[in-house]
Protein backbone atom coordinates (compact mmCIF):
# COMPACT_ATOMS: atom_id res chain seq x y z
CA UNK A 1 0.00 0.00 0.00
CA UNK A 2 1.35 3.43 -0.92
CA UNK A 3 1.54 6.38 1.43
CA UNK A 4 -1.57 8.51 1.72
CA UNK A 5 -1.69 11.73 -0.24
CA UNK A 6 -1.37 14.86 1.91
CA UNK A 7 -4.49 15.48 3.96
CA UNK A 8 -6.11 12.13 3.11
CA UNK A 9 -5.65 10.28 6.37
CA UNK A 10 -7.45 10.32 9.69
CA UNK A 11 -9.20 13.52 10.71
CA UNK A 12 -7.36 15.45 7.97
CA UNK A 13 -9.22 13.49 5.24
CA UNK A 14 -9.51 15.50 2.00
CA UNK A 15 -12.95 16.66 0.83
CA UNK A 16 -13.22 14.13 -2.01
CA UNK A 17 -12.42 11.14 0.18
CA UNK A 18 -14.72 12.43 2.93
CA UNK A 19 -17.60 12.66 0.41
CA UNK A 20 -16.96 9.12 -0.86
CA UNK A 21 -17.19 7.85 2.73
CA UNK A 22 -20.28 9.99 3.40
CA UNK A 23 -22.07 8.62 0.32
CA UNK A 24 -21.33 5.04 1.39
CA UNK A 25 -22.56 5.72 4.93
CA UNK A 26 -25.78 7.23 3.52
CA UNK A 27 -26.29 3.90 1.70
CA UNK A 28 -25.80 2.02 5.02
CA UNK A 29 -22.84 0.22 3.48
CA UNK A 30 -20.57 -1.81 5.75
CA UNK A 31 -18.88 -4.38 3.48
CA UNK A 32 -17.29 -2.68 0.48
CA UNK A 33 -15.33 -4.00 -2.50
CA UNK A 34 -12.73 -1.60 -3.89
CA UNK A 35 -11.59 -1.47 -7.51
CA UNK A 36 -9.06 0.81 -9.12
CA UNK A 37 -7.05 1.50 -12.20
CA UNK A 38 -3.29 1.18 -11.95
CA UNK A 39 -2.46 4.83 -12.55
CA UNK A 40 -0.71 6.72 -9.77
CA UNK A 41 -3.73 8.80 -8.77
CA UNK A 42 -6.20 5.90 -8.92
CA UNK A 43 -3.94 3.73 -6.79
CA UNK A 44 -3.39 6.53 -4.25
CA UNK A 45 -7.15 7.23 -4.02
CA UNK A 46 -7.90 3.54 -3.49
CA UNK A 47 -5.19 3.19 -0.85
CA UNK A 48 -6.44 6.27 1.01
CA UNK A 49 -10.00 4.95 0.90
CA UNK A 50 -9.01 1.49 2.18
CA UNK A 51 -7.25 3.04 5.15
CA UNK A 52 -10.04 5.54 5.92
CA UNK A 53 -12.78 2.91 5.59
CA UNK A 54 -11.01 0.43 7.86
CA UNK A 55 -10.12 3.17 10.39
CA UNK A 56 -13.81 4.15 10.45
CA UNK A 57 -14.93 0.61 11.27
CA UNK A 58 -16.00 -0.38 7.76
CA UNK A 59 -15.33 -3.84 6.36
CA UNK A 60 -13.41 -4.52 3.19
CA UNK A 61 -14.21 -7.35 0.84
CA UNK A 62 -11.82 -7.57 -2.07
CA UNK A 63 -9.48 -4.93 -3.44
CA UNK A 64 -8.93 -5.34 -7.17
CA UNK A 65 -6.82 -3.41 -9.67
CA UNK A 66 -6.96 -3.60 -13.43
CA UNK A 67 -4.81 -2.36 -16.31
CA UNK A 68 -5.98 0.32 -18.75
CA UNK A 69 -5.42 -2.11 -21.63
CA UNK A 70 -5.89 -5.86 -21.56
CA UNK A 71 -6.99 -8.73 -23.76
CA UNK A 72 -9.90 -9.23 -21.36
CA UNK A 73 -11.08 -7.65 -18.13
CA UNK A 74 -13.18 -10.70 -17.24
CA UNK A 75 -11.08 -11.90 -14.29
CA UNK A 76 -10.80 -8.53 -12.46
CA UNK A 77 -14.46 -7.74 -13.20
CA UNK A 78 -15.61 -11.04 -11.70
CA UNK A 79 -13.39 -10.58 -8.63
CA UNK A 80 -14.61 -7.00 -8.12
CA UNK A 81 -18.29 -7.91 -8.48
CA UNK A 82 -18.17 -11.06 -6.33
CA UNK A 83 -18.85 -11.56 -2.65
CA UNK A 84 -22.18 -9.75 -2.20
CA UNK A 85 -20.78 -6.48 -0.84
CA UNK A 86 -23.10 -3.73 0.36
CA UNK A 87 -21.41 -1.35 -2.10
CA UNK A 88 -18.50 -0.89 -4.46
CA UNK A 89 -15.92 1.91 -4.61
CA UNK A 90 -14.11 2.81 -7.82
CA UNK A 91 -10.97 4.89 -8.16
CA UNK A 92 -10.24 5.22 -11.86
CA UNK A 93 -9.85 7.67 -14.70
CA UNK A 94 -12.10 7.33 -17.77
CA UNK A 95 -9.35 5.57 -19.79
CA UNK A 96 -8.89 3.05 -16.99
CA UNK A 97 -12.65 2.36 -16.85
CA UNK A 98 -13.62 1.92 -20.51
CA UNK A 99 -12.53 -1.73 -20.67
CA UNK A 100 -13.73 -2.98 -17.31
CA UNK A 101 -17.02 -1.05 -17.11
CA UNK A 102 -18.86 -3.14 -19.74
CA UNK A 103 -17.40 -6.35 -18.26
CA UNK A 104 -18.75 -5.41 -14.82
CA UNK A 105 -22.20 -4.79 -16.25
CA UNK A 106 -22.07 -8.17 -18.01
CA UNK A 107 -21.43 -10.04 -14.74
CA UNK A 108 -25.00 -9.43 -13.61
CA UNK A 109 -23.67 -9.03 -10.05
CA UNK A 110 -22.45 -5.43 -10.06
CA UNK A 111 -24.95 -2.66 -9.31
CA UNK A 112 -24.08 0.87 -10.50
CA UNK A 113 -26.58 2.42 -8.04
CA UNK A 114 -24.60 0.81 -5.19
CA UNK A 115 -21.28 2.14 -6.51
CA UNK A 116 -19.44 5.26 -5.38
CA UNK A 117 -16.54 6.64 -7.41
CA UNK A 118 -13.84 9.21 -7.04
CA UNK A 119 -13.87 12.30 -9.29
CA UNK A 120 -12.14 10.61 -12.24
CA UNK A 121 -15.29 8.84 -13.40
CA UNK A 122 -17.28 12.08 -13.49
CA UNK A 123 -15.39 12.64 -16.76
CA UNK A 124 -16.99 9.66 -18.52
CA UNK A 125 -18.56 10.45 -21.88
CA UNK A 126 -21.09 7.65 -21.42
CA UNK A 127 -21.83 7.38 -17.72
CA UNK A 128 -23.75 4.46 -16.28
CA UNK A 129 -27.08 5.52 -14.77
CA UNK A 130 -27.03 5.34 -10.99
CA UNK A 131 -23.25 5.60 -10.69
CA UNK A 132 -22.43 8.33 -8.16
CA UNK A 133 -19.36 9.87 -6.69
CA UNK A 134 -17.47 12.84 -5.30
CA UNK A 135 -15.81 15.80 -6.95
CA UNK A 136 -12.36 16.93 -5.83
CA UNK A 137 -13.94 19.71 -3.75
CA UNK A 138 -16.35 17.34 -1.98
CA UNK A 139 -19.56 17.88 -3.93
CA UNK A 140 -21.57 14.88 -5.08
CA UNK A 141 -22.33 13.79 -8.63
CA UNK A 142 -24.48 11.13 -10.27
CA UNK A 143 -25.31 9.90 -13.75
CA UNK A 144 -29.05 10.12 -14.40
CA UNK A 145 -30.69 9.56 -17.79
CA UNK A 146 -27.26 9.55 -19.40
CA UNK A 147 -26.37 12.97 -18.00
CA UNK A 148 -23.90 13.97 -15.28
CA UNK A 149 -25.71 15.79 -12.46
CA UNK A 150 -23.48 17.61 -9.97
CA UNK A 151 -24.67 18.82 -6.61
Amino acid sequence: MQALPPGAGGHGMNAELAKVVELLRSMDAVLVNVGHGRGERSTADADAFVRAWADGGGELGTVVSWPATAASWLRPACRFAAGAPDAWVVAAEPGEWTGIGPRLAATGLWRPHRTVAFSGLAGLADGVDGLRGATEDGAGWMFFDGQLVVG
